[in-house]
Parts: C-alpha cells; sequence; structure tokens
C-alpha cells in the first residue's frame, strides 16, 4: 500500500473539507489535496490550470472521495514551452516519490487542456487518462478570438505562427503518440464557445482520434459557451476516471 509522505515544512489548510497542503516547487505555487481514505494504490488526478475553478463540477471533489490524491503547480506563466514542461515533468516525479502513482489522470479546462495535451503527448508514459473541457488544443490557432493565445505562445516558444502551425511543440500536431500509449479521452465542448473555437481546436483533435484509433468520449453541447465547465452530473465523468486505474 502506498502512502503519500507530507514535508513538514507545507502549509497545511482545509480545501472543501479536504486537507490540502501548499508548498513552493521550482519557483511555482503548489498543492496537494489529500483523501480522508486514500484508495492505497497511490492514484491522483492532476488539475493543469484553473485549479481552483468549477470544483465541484469538474469532478474533483468526487475522486477525493473516492480515495484520489489531487494536485496542482501553477505554471501558467510559462504557457507550457520547454521550461514550463520540465517544471511539471519534476514535479510529477517529485510527487511519485512522495508516494503517489507513477501515473496521473489528467484534468485539463481551457488552456489546461492545452497544458494537459502538451505534457500528455511529451510523456505519454506519465498519463492513464485525459478529461478535457472546453479545451485550447492548437497553438497556431488562426480564428481571430484566439490571436492574443497564439501571440503568447509564439512569444514563450520564440517561434512564429507559421512555425507554430507545424511545430511538434504545437500539441495538435502529436496526438498520434496517445495513440502509441492508447491513452483514453473524456471531453467535453460547449458548441457556441466563442473563447476557445470548436472548428479550430477540439474538432482537429478528434479527427486525430478517430484517425488513430484512440479511445475517447466526447460530450457536445449545443448552445453552450465556454462556461461553465464540467456537469451537474458527474457519474460518468468519475468512472471515466475510475476505469482507467483498473
Amino acid at each position: 500500500m502506498k502512502k503519500f509522505t507530507v514535508s513538514p515544512d507545507w502549509q497545511e489548510e482545509i480545501w472543501y473539507n479536504f486537507k490540502r497542503y501548499k508548498f513552493q516547487f521550482e519557483g511555482h505555487s503548489a498543492w496537494v489535496a489529500i483523501p480522508d481514505t486514500p484508495a492505497g494504490d497511490g492514484r491522483w488526478s492532476w488539475c493543469a490550470q484553473w485549479a481552483e475553478a468549477f470544483v465541484e463540477r469538474v469532478g474533483t471533489l468526487d475522486l477525493l472521495a473516492r480515495g484520489f490524491h489531487h494536485a496542482h503547480i501553477d505554471v501558467f506563466d510559462t504557457k507550457c514551452n520547454a521550461e514550463g514542461l520540465e517544471i511539471m515533468r519534476k514535479f510529477h516525479d517529485f510527487l511519485v516519490s512522495c508516494g503517489l502513482a507513477d501515473k496521473v489522470n489528467l484534468i485539463g479546462m481551457s488552456w489546461g487542456g492545452y497544458f494537459s495535451l502538451r505534457y500528455a503527448t511529451t510523456y505519454p508514459e506519465k498519463i492513464r487518462a485525459i478529461y478535457l473541457d472546453a479545451p485550447v488544443c492548437n497553438a497556431a490557432d488562426p480564428d481571430e478570438s484566439a490571436a492574443e493565445r497564439v501571440a503568447d505562445i509564439s512569444r514563450m516558444y520564440n517561434l512564429s505562427i507559421d512555425e507554430l502551425k507545424k511545430s511538434e511543440l504545437n500539441p495538435l500536431n502529436r496526438i498520434k503518440v496517445l495513440a502509441d500509449y492508447q491513452i483514453p479521452l473524456f471531453i467535453a465542448t460547449g458548441e457556441d464557445d466563442q473563447v476557445v473555437k470548436v472548428a479550430t481546436n477540439i474538432n482537429l483533435v478528434e479527427a486525430e482520434l478517430k484517425k488513430y484509433n484512440i479511445p475517447y468520449t466526447i460530450i457536445r453541447r449545443p448552445g453552450w459557451g465556454h462556461h461553465p465547465h464540467g456537469f451537474d452530473d458527474r457519474s460518468k465523468l468519475v468512472e471515466f476516471h475510475e476505469a482507467a486505474i483498473k
């Protein structure tokens, strides 16, 4: 049975009735929430971005109640460039050294979807499953609504937009990696999303998922915008996360 080791230097607090420990890692704010009754196999989820948003709707508390640990590190300022990706890898390895399982279930909302896909397509051996909700998927999204987002990525990656279209640093160009490891995905969209357009993001990913026969479930919600993320009824989402452990 795996037991998670908490450092005495970490700051303890109560978060949604669970213990949460906050600390600095590689100069970035990080935390881990602890289940009251750990499953014993080190299972854990990791919200890549906006970890304080829609917590009750995206299954985090349901997973904690089922013995998952839950983690987050804030590397948003890197836009998951090489530096940010390396910090995420080190954070992952550190939590494994503390007693968590080698593989994690990722939760990716909006920008967190981009971070999740970047991480999973770079380190697929570390991933059990991915939940994407209204995800940014395309580093070179041509829609005018994405201009600021794409400019940030271009600047942080030191690549032109034309270079991003072809680069393997764009997760859209590396979806086949998920097929090699048969990593399942659970996806939610708002079909009227004006912040992250489905046509230039998740629709392109779904085409790749179909091409490479990657297991996935997609819930498309007509008339739904970018928010709120998550679900009133999270039973299917929780089943998805638990099934990936078995």
